[in-house]
């Protein structure tokens, strides 16, 4: 049942249509199993996966990045469009995302070389930068950043070693960029302003996105496993940690068998083209509802307060002089 509704989605009422069962006791039933199973799932299948695949291991099994050895795993926030919250407009507008056009939740997951997720935060309103998502869970990537003492010998020709020779790097996108000041965080390279970046930025780009896209893949094949985190989420937020983390813990189970291939991240494509396309479609039509507003207003305005444009004189008009005609001012 549970792993029927996280996969299929749609609402309570369906779903519990599928099992002949009643909605609120279908939906409680759900929930308390999953409460019960999820520490175990996390615990199993991404807390020891990640105690696993440290950088020795990588390396004895020869599955370090190909571009960036030195980087221990790629990180990533992916969106996931949500009702409007039914809150006050200050609490509200906290849940928008400028960039995706929909109120949403974001989540940061770092995976690696492998194809695994090793770690997934709690969700947060869709304005939080990525930046911030990141400093927040700043614990967990120092801890599993430091090198150990049987790898403080292994070779590491990687970006920034002087500043940072006991951490492995890792990998981010342009939304991270700011953060190797404080940590050993590889990013993209920021195209000067009114400049082009060089042959060999774009190659260091390209190189940085040919690794990263182990995550865009391990995102594309969540979605394409569980509904649930992949179309509009409708279900109650408190619950949705304990959703999108079981999913997480049930696709790396999922990958142990069917590992990765370039064609996940067609998946993740095809919800971002989605979220765009959506977004603009909103956009145009608010668009056309404002111009007809105003057009309204403005005939509604031009019929009481005629101004010297819309104003009708003929020849019979007779206009009278505006004064005060006592002669008392004179």
């Amino acid at each position: 049942m549970a792993v029927t509704s996280m996969k299929h989605c749609g609402t309570w009422d369906v779903v519990a249509t599928m099992f002949a069962a009643a909605s609120p006791t279908f939906s409680k039933r759900v929930i308390t199993f999953l409460e019960a199973i999820h520490p175990h799932l996390k615990t199993k299948y991404i807390d020891n996966v990640g105690a696993k695949w440290t950088m020795e291991h990588l390396t004895s099994t020869g599955q370090r990045f190909a571009n960036f050895p030195a980087a221990l795993y790629a990180v990533d926030v992916t969106f996931q469009k949500t009702n409007a919250p039914a809150e006050t407009f200050s609490e509200k507008k906290m849940y928008y995302s400028k960039k995706h056009g929909h109120y949403g939740l974001k989540v940061e997951a770092s995976v690696v070389p492998t194809g695994f997720a090793i770690n997934v935060t709690a969700a947060v309103p869709g304005s939080v930068a990525n930046i911030s998502i990141f400093e927040a869970n700043e614990a967990f990537h120092a801890d599993k950043m430091r090198k150990t003492d049987a790898e403080r010998d292994m070779p590491d020709a990687g970006p920034m070693l002087d500043e940072y020779p006991n951490h492995w790097a890792i990998l981010a996108d342009k939304g991270h960029q700011g953060l190797h000041r404080r940590m050993r965080a590889i990013t993209p390279a920021k195209r000067p302003a009114g400049g082009l970046l060089t042959m060999s930025d774009m190659e260091y780009n390209n190189n940085i996105a040919t690794d990263r896209v182990i995550v865009e893949n391990y995102f594309g094949r969540l979605k394409t496993l569980w509904a649930i985190v992949n179309e509009s989420y409708t279900w109650k937020r408190e619950n949705y940690d304990l959703y999108f983390q079981t999913c997480v813990a049930l696709t790396n189970c999922h990958i142990r068998f069917s590992p990765l291939r370039v064609d996940d991240s067609h998946e993740r494509n095809r919800y971002l083209n989605a979220l765009m396309s959506s977004s603009e479609k909103k956009e145009a039509k608010r668009a056309v509802a404002v111009k007809k507003h105003r057009e309204k207003r403005k005939l509604r305005l031009g019929t009481f307060l005629p101004s010297g444009e819309n104003a009708y004189f003929d020849s019979d008009t007779e206009f009278y002089p505006i004064g005060d005609d006592s002669g008392i001012f004179e």
